[in-house]
């Protein structure tokens, strides 16, 4: 019989939910000495009776089984793991299964303790294995506390994740993709100085470029074999393919490093990176805790419109993205080498282009004593530059490189290397020091020899330092400070393989001195921030020198923020460029969007103003724009408008600027799509390395912190850009779960390996919510407290007050088992059937009554009898 007696069901609901609350306080109050629940307390009068509630008698009542819990090693969390949960004979509680296996993952040092080492895969006692250890759960937050003396354990750096927790994920194919397209229109070349190859007439036709960049990607096993390919075309309508780096990789976990087999990029911190094809087997500083990871560059400019931004390196287009008006900042250079020169070129809308040479090479790393790092690689040198010049074979020297540094004591490092080749050979030799309070330094000597054809043998030497220092009580931060001398005869591997093809009277400018400097300083509490950048490379033969000077301040005053920012550079080919700008920026009241207003002064005089209004809209701010009106003493007005929306398929970018005389659409697409072992999953920008989430039957799911990502039809979805080697959290959004769906593990962590697609599965259920009111035989309410459970053993619910009972998961039609004690004759069980409805509530109510067995029955009965 169904019951129509909806509103009944909030207040039945919240008693059910104080069931559950009394009967964990009874546990507690058991728990603490000297203090007894009494029972009584439970009765709630009627025909109803009571259950037998002594398996909730003592707190954290763990029923055996397996269960993933978080697990706190001496207070501190090292992630998710199964435990399962054996019954000992206790009748408080079931007691999590420790193994040797498990401890010696967590870092113990198990062959140093003999119980451990006889007891193989059996379940072991940890207090009496190890003197001082203990284990406690906490079943409410599953929650594993383990303590272990310091002296058990293996020395690790602190951060540092054990190889046995990598995971290396499942076999699957990727593709990452980007797209980004122009259309411009209108413009004259005596007003703006625009070139394009071809006939003059065409500045004042419809224009359009194109870039594409596509990663794909297969995943077998360990094993990675990857291609990112480019296409790059024009306003002058040519256009052009690059393979950039084809290659199969993957890590060696003994030797911390990674084996690359094909194209890639030579280590920089020694020498100077270089595109190459062969094979090379380097230490990957990934693997290392995170204190002693190294650092990436950031690349600053202003944009005076929506303008496109391209970043090459060595030749190659590896970054090209549309950027708002204003100050524009890139920390997300997907990286294919540890370093090499980047030359950033700003593209506005109406044609002008702006360059500068970011110069980017890593400090070399001071290691700890006893610990090394390496490469060694063998192939043939590449680059992108053939398209400019011949590109002979002797201008793709075969070549071997190898690079070593060892931690030394009193916190000294040795560093060496060399490069062998035909037509080039060089030595390198440096050493490291930390100067503690003073900060880290390191200087070396390069010696090169090179050979070119018809003209004499020249060499040289080049001397470099590198500084790095945080001033952490001035609030002073050196990121790098360098400086390198080289002698007229000193030759790169780079520039001795363009030496090869230089015709007659044709001279390389090769590098005299270099000089980088990147400071950022903070002002006290309430004083703002100032940051320096400055870079200056000189060239033999040649007065002018390529320089970057970057100087900028930023402060707020309550809801006001400001910046100043100075800019100049200039190259050996082009004019000296200034830019002086200052920004004001204000919230809009509550809501995500802001106000700003710059003005920007350039060298040739031009004054530009901007108005802008900027945020984000829509859940989990899936929609960011931008919209500016400039005013410009030599152009009159313009004005663009940009926009942002993030799909669980990808992003879309959009962009529109208007001038006199001219005008630029840009519409930029990038995503991703993973193939694996249960179809087909589209994926916003994959990055290196993701997770495959699989929630089976929880459709249009969100993630905490992945905007705009949502599970599919099947609950699948990819979480893209994870650490590898490092743990990272999966976490789901359960407000966005069904009123059928449940899920019993709401967050995950992962330990990926470089470049692995790991499996991550979110334990869901999918079924009816249901109000059961269960009753006897002759209408009586079930027991209060009795428990109710699946075919399976699973624990369903707690019988309330009244015998209702609150059950999730729940299918359309089962049989139930209730219990409220232990013998045969306090148990029965249940059939419901769910009729079918055109609109359901949320919550079924039905009333159902239980059933006993013949044995439970005949067991009641004598029950009965003796009374």
């Amino acid at each position: 019989m169904i019951r129509s007696s909806h509103q009944r069901k909030p207040v039945r609901l919240a008693l059910s939910t104080i069931t559950l609350a009394v009967l964990a306080q009874m546990a507690h109050a058991q728990e603490r000495a000297g203090s007894v629940f009494n029972e009584e307390f439970l009765d709630v009068g009627g025909e109803q009776g009571r259950a037998d509630l002594s398996l909730f008698a003592f707190g954290n009542r763990v029923m055996p089984g397996n269960y993933l819990v978080d697990v706190s090693l001496n207070e501190s969390s090292i992630g998710q793991s199964q435990i399962n949960f054996v019954d000992k004979g206790d009748e408080k509680n079931a007691q999590p299964c420790l193994t040797r296996a498990m401890l010696d993952g967590w870092g113990v040092k198990v062959e140093v303790f003999p119980v451990l080492m006889a007891a193989g895969d059996q379940c072991v006692d940890l207090a009496q294995a190890i003197p001082g250890a203990s284990v406690s759960y906490d079943g409410e937050k599953l929650h594993l506390f383990v303590s272990i003396p310091q002296a058990a354990m293996k020395r690790q750096a602190r951060g540092a994740i054990s190889a046995e927790k990598w995971d290396k994920g499942v076999n699957a194919g990727m593709l990452d993709y980007q797209l980004s397209a122009a259309r411009m229109d209108g413009g004259s070349n005596s007003s703006r100085d625009i070139q394009f190859s071809g006939n003059s007439n065409t500045s004042s036709q419809a224009r359009n470029t194109l870039y594409a960049g596509l990663r794909g990607g297969v995943n077998l096993g360990d094993w990675r074999l990857r291609n990112f390919s480019s296409y790059n075309r024009g306003a002058d309508g040519r256009g052009r393919w690059q393979s950039v780096t084809s290659n199969l990789q993957r890590d060696i976990a003994s030797l911390s490093g990674q084996l690359v087999i094909g194209d890639s990029t030579t280590p920089g911190n020694l020498f100077d990176a270089v595109q190459f094809r062969g094979v090379q087997l380097s230490s990957d500083d990934g693997m290392l805790p995170d204190s002693q990871q190294g650092y990436a560059p950031t690349i600053r400019g202003v944009a005076q419109g929506n303008a496109r931004v391209t970043v090459r390196q060595n030749g190659y287009v590896v970054y090209s993205t549309y950027v708002a008006p204003g100050p524009f900042v890139l920390d997300d250079l997907y990286p294919t080498s540890s370093s090499g020169d980047l030359e950033v070129t700003i593209t506005e809308a109406d044609g002008r282009e702006t360059k500068f040479k970011q110069a980017f090479s890593a400090v070399p790393t001071l290691l700890r004593e006893g610990s090394w790092r390496y490469s060694a690689t063998a192939g043939q040198y590449r680059d992108g530059f053939s398209n400019s010049r011949s590109s002979s074979n002797a201008a793709k020297p075969r070549f071997v490189q190898g690079t070593i540094a060892r931690g030394m004591g009193k916190e000294f490092s040795l560093y060496a290397g060399t490069i062998l080749s035909d037509p080039y050979q060089s030595v390198l030799l440096g050493v490291g020091k930390n100067l503690r309070d003073f900060g880290a330094i390191s200087a070396d000597l390069s010696h090169a020899n090179t050979k070119t054809p018809d003209r004499p043998d020249v060499g040289g030497q080049s001397l470099r330092f590198l500084y790095a220092k945080v001033f952490q009580d001035y609030g002073t931060n050196v990121r790098m400070a360098g400086y390198r001398y080289s002698t007229g005869g000193f030759r790169t591997l780079q520039e001795a393989a363009r030496m090869q093809d230089l015709q007659f009277g044709q001279v390389l400018n090769n590098r005299r001195n270099q000089l980088q400097v990147d400071i950022s300083q903070q002002l006290g509490s309430h004083g703002g921030a100032v940051y320096a950048s400055a870079q200056q490379q000189s060239y033999w033969g040649i007065a002018k020198k390529d320089r970057l000077i970057q100087v900028g301040y930023s402060n707020f005053y309550k809801q006001l923020s400001y910046s100043v920012f100075y800019n100049q550079s200039s190259s050996l080919y082009g004019p000296t460029n200034r830019q002086l700008m200052l920004t004001l920026s204000i919230p809009l009241g509550d809501s995500r969007s802001y106000t700003r207003y710059t003005v920007a002064k350039g060298s040739n005089g031009q004054v530009n103003q901007q108005a802008s209004v900027y945020g984000s809209a829509l859940e989990d701010s899936r929609l960011t724009y931008n919209v500016t009106a400039a005013h410009s003493n030599q152009q009159n007005n313009s004005g663009s408008a940009s926009a942002s929306y993030l799909s669980k398929i990808g992003r879309i970018d959009f962009g529109r600027t208007q001038g006199s005389g001219y005008g630029q659409t840009t519409l930029g697409m990038a995503g991703g799509l993973v193939v694996h072992g249960g179809g087909v999953t589209l994926a916003q920008p994959l990055g290196e390395t993701m997770a495959l989430v699989q929630a089976p039957d929880a459709a249009d799911v969100g993630f905490e912190v992945y905007p705009g990502v949502r599970t599919d039809s099947r609950g699948n979805a990819v979480l893209a850009n994870l650490s590898p080697y490092r743990s990272n959290r999966l976490a789901v959004r359960t407000e966005d779960l069904g009123d059928n769906v449940e899920i019993k593990n709401a967050a995950l962590e992962v330990v990926p390996t470089r470049g692995a697609v790991v499996l991550a599965k979110f334990d869901t259920s999918i079924g009816l919510r249901l109000m059961l009111n269960l009753s006897d035989k002759n209408g009586k309410p079930l027991p209060f407290g009795a428990r109710v459970e699946n075919q399976q053993g699973q624990e369903m619910g707690i019988v309330g007050g009244e015998g209702q009972t609150f059950i999730t998961g729940a299918k359309d039609a089962d049989e139930l088992k209730v219990k409220w004690g232990r013998g045969a004759a306090e148990q029965c069980r249940v059939k419901y059937r769910v009729p079918a409805e055109k609109n359901p509530p949320p919550i079924r109510e039905l009333s159902a009554q239980c059933q006993w067995t013949a044995a439970s029955m005949q067991e009641h009965e004598m029950q009965e009898h003796e009374k």
